[in-house]
């Protein structure tokens, strides 16, 4: 090989080491940008897990409640038991008043959740797709 032809091999070796460290410099950004990114994407299922969390527990709530109504009607049907039949109905008048509009307010954030959670769901489908793996 002559000196011409080395000279050539080192030029060539000069760009790719180059190219090389431009290759590691955008591979360590990307790998901040992927960390950031994860870091938000953590940050924000945390928060919608956390919503689905207290939502659950609002509906065991309410559940619980229907159900002690549903006692209260009962001990009303058998004849009112400790309490005197007009207490009775007093008290499920107010808790079925109080029940209805915390039945109301639940299911209306129950709809905005549902709602959130699919249009969550489907964009976070349409990004694992994007970097081929499926939902």
């Amino acid at each position: 090989m002559s000196t011409q032809n080395h000279q050539v091999l080192h030029a060539d070796h000069l760009r790719w080491k180059s190219d090389v460290a431009m290759w590691r410099q955008d591979i360590e950004e990307w790998q901040k940008e992927q960390a950031r990114l994860l870091a938000d994407l953590e940050t924000a299922l945390g928060a919608e897990v956390e919503a689905l969390k207290q939502h659950k527990e609002t509906i065991a709530r309410h559940e619980g409640l229907i159900a002690s109504h549903e006692q209260l009607i009962s001990q009303l049907e058998a004849g009112g038991g400790r309490m005197s039949h007009d207490e009775i109905e007093a008290r499920m008048a107010n808790e079925h008043s109080k029940e209805a509009g915390r039945h109301e307010t639940t299911a209306t954030a129950h709809e905005r959740i549902k709602r959130h959670h699919h249009r969550a769901m489907s964009r976070l489908a349409v990004v694992l797709k994007a970097l081929g793996r499926e939902a």
